[in-house]
């Protein structure tokens, strides 16, 4: 028996078909866009869970799409540096005071996106070899902080890899292991360090139909988007996520 109210199921219907059809068009920000509207119906546990469940189970569903296109290589330096991230980031959590956290991490992300948007009609960063890799390590370590501390790990490396001049569908092949790595550790770190309610596993469940059906849609627009407008809405994307991020703690 389904325990969720007529507005819980209502919000959760639409944030799962729009964050959806975004993670189909981009490859991420699902979260971004579902949280707007559960944020209002769910406790706080259970929305951080739809949010990360959700975004794996995305992943998942599109990978037949891009695994012959998936950079296990290239993204390998992002991942290392997200596995040193990630406990920073459930660290901080705990020791200070989250509202502070999120309102700099809110802060920090708008400020990259706008130089980001400023940087898009310039020449790329250009990083090769060694240097190059731990240039994309310090990103991936900052994702996985800035993910432990809010889930919103996937912004960082997202906007970077645009900076580096990468084209969409080469974004996609680095940023969906990325993606998957980040996920997949946070939902066992919520499985083990909480109590999962009944109403976050129904509400994953019910949203997974609906997010899946509406990112298929949206895998179409990405097929006709230039990378020029991927990439620019990537970032206003990461803007609007950090934004609505850094509305929520004033």
């Amino acid at each position: 028996m389904i325990t969720l109210s007529v507005q819980q199921l209502a919000l959760l219907g639409i944030g799962a078909a729009l964050g959806g059809a975004i993670f189909g068009m981009i490859g991420f920000a699902y979260g971004i866009l579902i949280s707007i509207f559960i944020h209002h119906g769910f406790a706080a546990a259970d929305v951080v869970f739809i949010v990360v469940g959700g975004a794996m189970v995305l992943n998942l569903g599109v990978l037949p799409r891009f695994w012959k296109e998936l950079r296990w290589r290239a993204a390998l330096p992002y991942i290392l540096g997200a596995a040193l991230g990630l406990p920073v980031g459930f660290y901080l959590l705990r020791q200070l005071d989250p509202r502070a956290i999120r309102a700099f991490v809110g802060l920090l992300v708008i400020a990259y996106g706008l130089f980001a948007l400023r940087q898009q009609s310039r020449q790329p960063f250009r990083f090769t070899g060694t240097h190059g890799h731990a240039v994309d390590g310090s990103i991936g370590f900052t994702g996985g902080v800035i993910g432990g501390i809010s889930g919103l790990g996937p912004l960082v490396p997202g906007v970077w890899f645009g900076l580096r001049g990468l084209d969409k569908m080469a974004q996609r092949s680095i940023a969906q292991p990325f993606g998957m790595f980040i996920q997949g550790t946070m939902l066992v770190w919520l499985l083990a360090s909480s109590t999962i309610s009944r109403q976050a596993i129904e509400g994953l469940a019910l949203a997974t139909p609906v997010m899946l059906a509406t990112s298929f849609l949206g895998l179409k627009a990405f097929d006709r988007l230039s990378t020029a407008r991927f990439q620019r809405s990537v970032v206003m994307l990461a803007i609007v996520g950090a934004a609505i991020l850094l509305a929520r703690q004033l």
